[in-house]
């Protein structure tokens, strides 16, 4: 089986947590002599703690990936369904001619990405590992839509985000030039409630675009 970066990272990071106890140990042992039935318990405990270290963390690794994968099919899905595509590099959007626009914008960037037209409006969503020191979030998702003229910068105040109807898990909603973005809470893990995110920004562009 071949070992992802991510998987001997986490290795060695229990072989670490494993050892140095036992290393401290032989040092102490240089300075200060300790009874002989504390010599062999505290390394074997101390090997012991590794290796459960180790397999937590491996565990973890691997629901990440699980999730990470169950959005990528989400989001994919979405993509085929509003006549669109995914990709997990931005220049995937620009280099085959199709003429999207929120491709380029800064917004659309991360490590999943997707872009399609849900009535008749050019949508796009970034999935984004990085953090966000606007938000402190780690995983954020963000739903951008075009909007058919220009627009002044403005940016919904957090208390009155629930008034804007577009459901649990906004973080903040901005818009900025031909651009609106609503930036939620983690990564798609439930295609109907992607749809129904999407549905409700593309909403929120109509009603914004009206006044």
């Amino acid at each position: 089986m071949r070992l992802t970066r991510d998987t001997r990272d986490t290795l060695l990071m229990g072989a670490a947590a494993g050892g140095f106890p036992a290393v401290l140990l032989l040092v102490t042992e240089l300075f200060v002599r300790m009874p002989w039935q504390w010599k062999v318990p505290l390394p074997a405990a101390a090997f012991v703690f590794g290796l459960l270290f180790a397999a937590m963390s491996m565990g973890d690794e691997e629901r990440a990936a699980d999730r990470r994968e169950n959005s990528r099919v989400i989001l994919l899905a979405w993509a085929c369904l509003n006549g669109g595509r995914c990709a997990t590099d931005r220049a995937a959007f620009t280099a085959d001619g199709e003429g999207w626009e929120l491709p380029a914008s800064p917004h659309f960037r991360g490590s999943l990405l997707a872009v399609g037209h849900r009535d008749g409006v050019e949508v796009g969503i970034s999935c984004s590992t990085h953090r966000d020191p606007e938000t402190g979030s780690d995983q954020p998702m963000t739903v951008l839509v075009r909007l058919s003229e220009e627009r002044s910068p403005a940016r919904v105040h957090h208390r009155k985000i629930h008034r804007l109807g577009l459901g649990q898990h906004v973080e903040s909603v901005a818009m900025d030039g031909r651009e609106l973005w609503v930036r939620f809470e983690g990564w798609p893990s439930d295609f109907t409630e992607l749809n129904a995110q999407v549905d409700a920004a593309v909403r929120l562009a109509a009603r914004t675009q009206e006044t």
